[in-house]
């Protein structure tokens, strides 16, 4: 089979026409090419503009296609956004003011990967790449006009405007993988309900059983459902609030196992409260056991559940009264 002339110059470059012809080819093979491509040697051009699609192919092979790509012209570099929504870059001798920015965008661009998977996120994914991708495009035109010697206050605009952006992806992107987190977060705390209402039960049942002489069943149960079920609104409030923060960079498993404990780590707080409470009112020769007092038991195992803090107080003053 006869070759090209962009064949054979290509040729001269093993490492790049091995990956064109045969693959595997990667986004650093892609910016050799575009920059054997710029180049004022006619050898080095024909050969360049040969690889180039022949890369791309390769390279669109391993990732479904290609979404869109920038190269520098006056730096080694270019960044590329494939169908599969991985992003990728290089910058080889940055200017140090977009180091930071550049790490960044990659940084950006993986926590998405990780953070938004599965079919339930495509949309919020590739709004997130599309984010990251923007912001390096902004950091690469910026490296250029270094590169180039533009005019300093033209230099100035670039990278305060790649600075900016790259503020702007970082808030819209941690929002998105903030929303994310929250709803695993919350699918934890549904199903974690369930079997700590079962335990709830059992502790009744077996205070029932075989406490009754020390305790009061039906206010320790009311305490300690109720402080699950406090627990439990208190997610709800912080996520419609916006105050829930979660680890996003955790494993999805991890995060809902996370909201899955909530319930149970409420009714712990309640069993303390009811305690805590049930102290308080033998101190104070009050009667247990009245409806009366098992609505307190339940209004205060609530509010334990519902505020950790408000349980630490509780627990600072049974403190107090045990020193006594």
């Amino acid at each position: 089979m006869t070759s090209t002339p962009g064949e054979e110059a290509a040729a001269q470059y093993p490492d790049l026409y091995q990956a064109a012809t045969y693959g595997p080819a990667t986004f650093r093979h892609l910016v050799q090419a575009h920059q054997l491509a710029s180049s004022t040697e006619a050898a080095a051009s024909t050969a360049g503009f040969w690889l180039i699609p022949a890369l791309s192919e390769k390279f669109a092979e391993l990732h479904g296609g290609i979404e869109k790509e920038y190269y520098c012209t006056a730096v080694v570099g270019g960044c590329l956004l494939a169908k599969d929504r991985m992003v990728y870059s290089i910058l080889n001798s940055p200017p140090p003011e977009l180091v930071d920015e550049e790490i960044a965008c990659k940084v950006i661009a993986k926590e998405a990967g990780y953070g938004l998977r599965g079919k339930h996120v495509v949309q919020q994914l590739e709004e997130a790449t599309d984010h990251a991708y923007s912001g390096l495009t902004r950091v690469m035109v910026a490296a250029d006009l270094v590169a180039s010697n533009a005019p300093e206050e033209e230099i100035a605009t670039a990278v305060a405007a790649a600075k900016n952006e790259i503020l702007v992806v970082k808030a819209r992107v941690e929002v998105l993988l903030q929303r994310q987190a929250r709803l695993e977060y919350f699918q934890g705390v549904l199903a974690g309900i369930v079997p700590t209402f079962l335990l709830v039960i059992f502790l009744g049942l077996a205070a029932n059983a075989w406490w009754r002489g020390a305790l009061v069943p039906s206010a320790l149960v009311a305490a300690v459902a109720m402080s699950a079920l406090g627990a439990t609104i208190s997610v709800i409030q912080r996520m419609s609030k916006g105050s829930l923060v979660i680890d996003h960079s955790a494993s999805r498993w991890h995060r809902t196992l996370l909201g899955a404990f909530r319930p149970g780590v409420g009714a712990i707080f309640g069993s303390l409260a009811y305690f805590t409470l049930l102290a308080g009112i033998l101190a104070g020769g009050s009667a247990v056991g009245t409806p009366a007092s098992v609505a307190v038991f339940a209004v205060t195992g609530f509010a334990a559940g519902f505020s950790e803090r408000y349980a630490t107080d509780m627990l600072d003053s049974a403190a107090k009264l045990i020193g006594k």
